[in-house]
């Protein structure tokens, strides 16, 4: 049917990827310096992958999994500055869960820090 051949689970379809990149926080004063370190070709960025009207990224926690997700361009902790298109997946929505639950198993929030393991 032509229901499930728009579906993105069907075979051979491909979804989009995007980059969405944010400013390191919510402060307007980090914005402005990072509008002059872009010019510089650097700045102080948070970054999530949206794949299948879901974004994930990876963020410090005490204890458990640093892997969340949420919806696209809007991380409550982060400025949302721009997208980038990255290509397509051909991959399921589920085969993207699966790969998406091994992440939540290997990268602990704990591990996470801000020059060496981040997002």
């Amino acid at each position: 049917s032509s229901e499930v051949a728009s579906s993105p689970t069907a075979v051979g379809m491909v979804g989009a990827v995007r980059l969405n990149i944010y400013d390191l926080s919510t402060n307007p004063t980090l914005q402005k310096l990072n509008n002059v370190l872009m010019a510089m070709g650097t700045g102080a960025f948070h970054a999530g992958v949206e794949v299948y009207d879901s974004e994930y990224s990876y963020g410090y926690m005490q204890s458990g999994t640093g892997v969340f997700s949420g919806i696209p361009q809007g991380c409550a902790m982060h400025h949302f500055r721009e997208a980038l298109d990255v290509g397509t997946t051909s991959l399921s929505q589920e085969e993207i869960g699966h790969i998406i639950a091994d992440l939540r198993e290997e990268w602990l929030g704990c591990d996470y820090d801000l020059l060496r393991k981040n997002c």
